[in-house]
């Protein structure tokens, strides 16, 4: 998980763009994807809980610096009790509430969908094309030898 790329944008992910899974067999592919999402769920768990625990909206926390201090608390506590984890994922929450993201500006206008600039009609894949106005004429002449 170290080579992870910086990702732009509202969309949270795990790895960068082109990760390619190590699973060869189809059966330990869905086991890697699986895995994942578990510890995707896990991470926003632990984003909701901060939340809670700070009394704020869970978007203000960032998806980005949650996933980098879980690396860094789990290689720390590779092997402890559950005590010292515990403490650990306390210490990770007040980080984690340190570095709120702003608050979100409110809306002025209107969520819609911006028209298409293509002002042409669209056709469909069944429809035959349109018969245009173009005409050719074509003149054959045999050149002297």
């Amino acid at each position: 998980m170290g080579d992870r790329k910086r990702v732009r944008g509202t969309e949270n992910r795990l790895r960068g763009a082109g990760f390619i899974l190590r699973s060869r067999a189809p059966e330990l592919t869905c086991q890697e994807i699986y895995a994942l999402l578990t510890v995707y769920q896990a991470l926003c768990a632990l984003q909701t809980r901060a939340a809670e625990h700070g009394g704020t909206d869970p978007d203000r926390i960032s998806f980005t610096i949650t996933v980098q201090l879980a690396r860094l608390a789990v290689a720390a506590q590779a092997a402890s009790d559950p005590t010292v984890l515990d403490s650990a994922r306390h210490e990770v929450i007040t980080e984690l509430l340190a570095a709120l993201l702003p608050t979100r500006r409110h809306r002025q206008c209107q969520r819609i969908k911006k028209p298409s600039k293509n002002t042409f009609e669209v056709r469909k894949r069944d429809q035959p094309r349109t018969p245009s106005n173009v005409h050719y004429t074509l003149r054959v002449t045999k050149h002297p030898t």
